[in-house]
């Protein structure tokens, strides 16, 4: 029989089937188990506590819900002796047969002692070499730990982990991850089937215990952004304002840099640090070894809790073709870009076998091809610090990081454009770039679909880069550009591996709620909760209170409608960005100048908003909705349902359902229809109410507080899955 975790179990009678069960003295239990001299009348306590749980479901319910049962099982943990030990931990096992049990032991202090020293003392030890000498035997104690830790973390939520004392999680994680790894091993090796079946945990789910327990530990080695600022803009201060008010998201940048200055610089050493750089093959697997795919979370999926449970049967897996790794090259490319890329392997293929999967990808490069690794941040703790720090600068939640590994006199990937900003960091050789200026004036924006290169490519403007060692290019999201390795013989560097090239991007992707649209919304959202504040106070009419929610959401809608053509809105918002911090007069006049940008961009907007609405629009696009029962289009609206946790916590201040407004569009046809003047004219005098305000200073807090929000879950996806490459351990 198995409970809904897939454990083993002993063959339980139907709910409700045994009364008597229920009347198990839960209090003579404790006394027994408190005579741990006894070490017989202790496992035998533990024993006969697990049989009366496995008697009906109210049994066990009632007692996993004790605390005088949680405290004798909680002893029993730690008693010293092995076989006390293995019994409560098959009681913890029976007791947690039932969402409920689980959930009640799971809050315990069963779960705390069960992390103790002393009951898995016996399982970790010192040298990871002797507990991988334990996982590959048989052993009984150490899989009914293993599956006794798994069910207690799986079962609660991330938060009540916080606790936990940290020296003690990072010995359980090394433990896990032994274990995980030879799990994971021993399936591809039929001969060894047996072995594994001791073990109840699915490799999934003792993924997930690793993935849970690290997302709040501390990660060492961090960077601050003022190192990356020098590292990749410069040395002085100015040269980040410089870049930002002159080249970003407008036109590409080149920063060179000097090879005696790359020996001292702690980032590049870092970054190339990170990969071992003697030969071709072991640069191969230096980043291909030993990897796991890394799901895709939702953009704006801010609790774990909700991603785990969505990918819970699937964390661990073994890497996807394309969704985390490709293997191309591209031949017969022509002056329009109908270069045709070739894959080496099939799409959706996975890879379960790792050591073969760095075999054949060492020999696509012999043939050719380029290997492209995505998320680099979720596989290298060096990577992830510079990504980390990156999107400090920048304030954007996150920054992705993809490293490129090409062979001589080849291409990688066919001429295209991005739908975010990228920083190229040559770490190997050199490459040649072409890059075309972007001749639409609308940023692409992310998960928009792709424009054919035809009108995109103009050779007239087309410039050419050669990067060499150290240095950096950078490349606005809508510029088309391509790279080679054929580079003249004269350019080429002299090392290990001449003619190969080794390269980071760096990719800022702006999200919609970060773009300056994104703050326009933020800044209607908060001037809304003002009034509604002042309503009711008494100083505004029930009348305006009950327009103005959804006075708002048609606003949000022409706010939507302008940044579809206008470029100022669909441009990156730095208010939050971590600029140079230093207190000397420099500095804070490039704090200053960068303040006023942006808060002349924002009274910029303001005005574009109160001046070219067009309602008459957004009440079709509405009535189009409405008559097709579809909100589809208007999916991109949901992320605003997190300003009102943000504000209020798990209440809503105003009627509307950001992913469900269908019922808000048919109130606003009604009030349009029934009286279209008047409607239109209180909706205007609304906008211009709004339009008029002072309101930089509180959307620019509401904006820090979100962006907080979407940091703190991609940091802890981040941590998560360094944890599953075995960056756990320092």
């Amino acid at each position: 029989m198995e409970n809904p975790n897939g454990k083993k179990k002993r063959k339980r009678k139907g709910r409700g089937s045994d009364p008597a069960a229920a009347s198990f003295d839960r209090d003579v239990f404790p006394i027994l188990l408190a005579a741990v001299a006894s070490h017989s009348v202790a496992a035998l306590s533990c024993e006969v506590t697990g049989a009366a749980a496995l008697q009906s479901m109210e049994a066990g319910e009632l007692l996993a819900s004790d605390g005088g049962v949680a405290g004798g099982l909680a002893r029993a943990l730690g008693s010293g002796s092995r076989r006390v030990a293995e019994a409560a931990c098959n009681a913890v096992m029976d007791l947690s047969a039932s969402p409920v049990g689980r959930e009640r032991l799971s809050g315990s202090i069963v779960q705390p002692r069960l992390f103790s020293v002393e009951s898995i003392s016996g399982v970790v030890g010192s040298r990871s070499n002797k507990c991988q000498a334990r996982v590959s035997e048989p052993n009984k104690w150490l899989y009914l730990i293993t599956d006794t830790l798994v069910l207690m973390v799986n079962s609660c939520k991330v938060d009540t982990l916080h606790n936990l004392q940290p020296g003690l999680v990072r010995k359980v994680m090394h433990l896990l991850h032994e274990v995980w790894c030879k799990v994971r091993l021993l399936g591809s090796s039929a001969d060894c089937s047996n072995r594994k079946d001791q073990l109840q945990s699915r490799p999934y789910e003792i993924a997930e215990a690793i993935f849970r327990l690290s997302i709040d530990r501390a990660c060492p080695g961090g960077l601050e952004p003022d190192e990356v600022r020098k590292s990749l803009f410069g040395q002085k201060e100015s040269d980040l304002e410089k870049f930002v008010l002159m080249y970003w998201e407008s036109s590409p940048y080149m920063y060179r840099r000097k090879q005696s200055g790359l020996e001292g610089d702690p980032v590049y050493t870092a970054l190339r640090n990170a990969f071992d750089l003697t030969t071709p093959d072991a640069i191969i697997e230096s980043f291909i070894q030993g990897l796991v795919s890394c799901p895709a979370i939702a953009s704006d999926e801010l609790n774990i809790n909700s991603f785990l449970h969505e990918v819970r049967d699937s964390l661990g897996a073994p890497v996807k073709y394309r969704q985390d790794v490709r293997v191309v090259r591209t031949r017969d490319q022509t002056s329009t870009g109908s270069g045709m890329e070739e894959h080496f392997f099939d799409d959706g293929i996975a890879f379960p076998d790792a050591a073969a999967f760095v075999d054949k990808c060492k020999d696509a490069v012999k043939n050719g091809f380029s290997i492209a690794l995505r998320g680099m941040e979720f596989r290298s703790e060096k990577v992830a610090a510079i990504a980390s720090a990156l999107a400090d600068l920048f304030g954007q939640p996150s920054v992705g990081a993809n490293v490129y590994f090409s062979p001589p006199r080849s291409q990688g990937l066919a001429r295209h454009y991005d739908d975010h900003c990228v920083l190229v960091w040559q770490l190997l050789g050199c490459k040649k770039w072409k890059i075309w200026p972007n001749t639409r004036s609308i940023l692409p924006r992310l998960y928009e679909p792709f424009h054919s290169l035809d009108d995109l490519v103009d050779d007239i403007g087309v410039r050419v880069e050669v990067l060499h060692e150290g240095d950096i290019m950078y490349v606005p999201r809508g510029c088309v550009h391509e790279a080679h390795t054929d580079v003249d013989d004269g350019e080429s560097e002299v090392n290990a591996s001449a003619n190969y090239s080794l390269h980071l991007t760096l990719a800022i992707e702006v999200e919609p709620p970060f773009e300056w649209e994104g703050f326009a919304h933020i800044a209607l959202h908060c001037w809304l909760e003002e009034q509604t504040l002042r309503c009711s106070s008494g100083s505004l009419n029930s009348k305006v209170n009950e327009q103005a929610p959804l006075f708002a959401l048609l606003l949000h809608l022409a706010i939507r409608l302008l940044s579809d053509n206008d470029p100022s809105l669909r441009k990156a918002c730095m208010v939050a960005a971590k600029l140079p911090s230093s207190n000397n007069s420099c500095s804070t006049s490039h704090s200053n100048s960068l303040r006023s940008h942006h808060m002349s961009t924002f009274i910029e907007i303001l005005n574009k908003i109160d001046n070219t609405c067009n309602l008459k629009e957004v009440l079709r696009l509405v009535e189009l909705a409405v008559k097709g029962k579809t909100d589809e289009p208007f999916q991109w609206m949901s992320w605003l349902r997190h300003l009102q946790v943000q504000q209020h916590g798990d209440t809503v201040a105003h009627k509307i359902d950001f992913c469900d407004v269908l019922g808000p569009f048919k109130e606003l046809l009604d009030m349009f229809g029934s009286d279209p003047e008047q409607a239109s004219a209180e909706f205007t005098d609304f906008k211009s109410r709004f339009c008029r305000c002072d309101g930089y200073d509180d959307a620019c807090k509401s904006f820090e507080m979100l962006l907080h929000m979407y940091r703190t879950s991609r940091t802890q996806y981040t941590k998560g899955m360094l944890a599953l490459h075995g960056r756990h351990r320092n």
